[in-house]
Formats: C-alpha cells, sequence, structure tokens
C-alpha cells in the first residue's frame, strides 16, 4: 500500500491471493430482458454478498496476535454478515454492532455463526461510535466496513475478475453505500488496463451522501438516510473512499425506491436471480440511464447481494 492512501494494481492482486477459498470467483451472467448488460453475481458468495471480499482480505491481513484477541465491527447487515463468516472459518471472537431495526434474516445468520451481536441505533454513524467504543475497552481490532484500504483492496476483486470475463464492457453500475465496492471495482478498471470502461455510481434518492460529496467537491453528510436498500444507508461515506470516487469514478446518479423495486422484481421474474435491494440497485441505474439516453452499450451491473427479507421478497413476488 503506497503512503497517498490509494491503491496499485499489484494490491488487488495479492488481494485476489489472500481471499482464496473465503471469497468465490462469481459468475458474469449476460442478461435475458436487457441486451449487451452482464449482471456480476455477487450475490452468490457464501453470505449472499461481496462483503466477504474486503472483510476477508482485511481480517486475514490482521498480525496473528490482534487475530487472537477478535474484532468488532458495525454493520446493517451483510458486512456483519461477512466478518462472522470469516472469523466463524478462523475461529476467532466477533462482535458486531448493529441497528436496532436490522432485517431478521440477517440477524439470524449473523448468529449462527456465533457472533457477539450489540444493537445500537438505526444510523451507520450512530453503531460506528459504539463498536469504537467497544474496540477501546476491549482491545479488538476495528473491521471497517468501507473507509479502509484492505477493504477496498478486496472489494477490487470483484473489478479483476469482471474485466477479465467481459473485456470489451463499455460502462459498470456499481452500488454506492459507503464507497467501498465502487472504489475498489473503479480502481481495477482505471488501473487494470480498462480506462475505455465508464465506472457509474448508483445511490438511493433517500441517500445521497457520496452523490452530494461529488458535486459539492466535498465531503458532507446527508441530515438522515432514508431508503428501502437498507445496505447504502450511510450519511456520510468515509475520507478515504470519496478520494478514490473523485479520482477514478466517471458519474454518480440517483433512482428512486420505486426504481429500485422494480429492479428487484425484474431480477427475480425475468432473471430468475434473487437479490435484496441494495443488491439490485445498480441495475436500477443501468435500467434509468438507458431509458434517458436511449443507448444500449454494452454494460454491466453489480448484483451486490440477496439478503433480502421474506417481508420484502413477499412484496416484489406481489
Amino acid at each position: 500500500m503506497n503512503s497517498e492512501q490509494f491503491l496499485e494494481i499489484n494490491d488487488l492482486m495479492k488481494a485476489q491471493a489472500r481471499i482464496h477459498g473465503y471469497a468465490h470467483r462469481t459468475p458474469a451472467y449476460g442478461a435475458f430482458s436487457e441486451k449487451s448488460v452482464w449482471l456480476k453475481m455477487e450475490c452468490y458468495q457464501p453470505v449472499r454478498s461481496f462483503k466477504i471480499r474486503g472483510a476477508a482480505n482485511k481480517i486475514l491481513s490482521l498480525p496473528e496476535d490482534q487475530m487472537k484477541k477478535g474484532v468488532v465491527t458495525a454493520s446493517s447487515g451483510n458486512h456483519g454478515l461477512a466478518v462472522a463468516y470469516v472469523t466463524h472459518k478462523l475461529k476467532m471472537r466477533a462482535t458486531i454492532v448493529l441497528p436496532e431495526n436490522v432485517v431478521p434474516e440477517k440477524l439470524e445468520m449473523i448468529k449462527s455463526l456465533g457472533a457477539r451481536t450489540v444493537f445500537f441505533g438505526r444510523q451507520q454513524d450512530e453503531r460506528m461510535k459504539k463498536a469504537e467504543e467497544i474496540q477501546e475497552s476491549e482491545g479488538l481490532a476495528f473491521i471497517q466496513p468501507f473507509n479502509d484500504l484492505e477493504i477496498i483492496a478486496g472489494q477490487g476483486t470483484c473489478g479483476l475478475e469482471l474485466m477479465e470475463d467481459v473485456p470489451e464492457l463499455e460502462s459498470v453500475f456499481v452500488p454506492i453505500g459507503g464507497g467501498g465496492l465502487i472504489s475498489g471495482i473503479a480502481c481495477a478498471i482505471k488501473l487494470g488496463g480498462h480506462k475505455h470502461a465508464r465506472v457509474i455510481g448508483v445511490q438511493p434518492e433517500g441517500s445521497p451522501s457520496m452523490y452530494n460529496s461529488l458535486k459539492k467537491g466535498a465531503l458532507s453528510s446527508v441530515e438522515e438516510s432514508r431508503t428501502i436498500a437498507d445496505g447504502l444507508s450511510v450519511r456520510k461515506p468515509g475520507e478515504i473512499t470519496f478520494s478514490f470516487v473523485k479520482r477514478y469514478v466517471d458519474d454518480i446518479v440517483l433512482v428512486s425506491d420505486e426504481e429500485i423495486i422494480a429492479a428487484t422484481a425484474q431480477l427475480l421474474r425475468k432473471e430468475h436471480a434473487l437479490a435484496e435491494p441494495s443488491g439490485a440497485t445498480a441495475l436500477a441505474g443501468l435500467l434509468k440511464v438507458r431509458r434517458e439516453t436511449g443507448k444500449t452499450e454494452k454494460s454491466a451491473a453489480i448484483v451486490s447481494g440477496a439478503n433480502i427479507s421474506r417481508e420484502m421478497l413477499a412484496r416484489i413476488a406481489e
């Protein structure tokens, strides 16, 4: 890792080797319902989310003495599940700080892996503060959900795979919460010899923290984050991820909850692929851009997760 808080392509390649056996190489399927669209199926990961890539890379990079003490993190669910999965395989202690309104199915999976759970607040920054308190009092390693170079490098392995499988892509649509996934994927694309491919972030209208920061040219927060895509509910992105977005990302588009639900339904009904709303957000952005521009260039959408609640699945099925 270099001193400027950025990555080199070798950092991503090292991460790819490190996380082998923890994260899967996921397929990039050609969509049935849209011409010249590929779907990168991160919903097929062992924890049904891309988050395992970054979590595995970070945890496996820890010093041995720190691994013995254990780790703590803050999460809306998917990152916590990834941390719980990796630490379970390594027989490590893990504490996951979750929102009071956590999706029950995500909580159930986290508990099944033996992690300790703590509930605090409803916003990401509230959970982060609580996790930092636990870190200081118990001497645990803090596993950042997005604002960390090892996390970003791990997420970037998704981009390496995608461009190896579909090198002719002209645009890649990536969901944004805190920005870890798009930072890694954009780094993989722009530094990996694919500068022709545009990287487009997609963020919910009810949680436009990265979008606002990019438009203002300065890191900024939103007063409240409200979106059906709980995994993308972040009031303030990280300083590191914001710097990556400024350097490597071509554009960010906003989508409504209604557009996210429609994309989730399209994946289920026409692609026979199960995704949670956060996981379908990139496709929602791709479809919106196509409607507004009329262009059908070769594009990919990251289907980033499938940990949908029973309640939401019933709503989509209707």
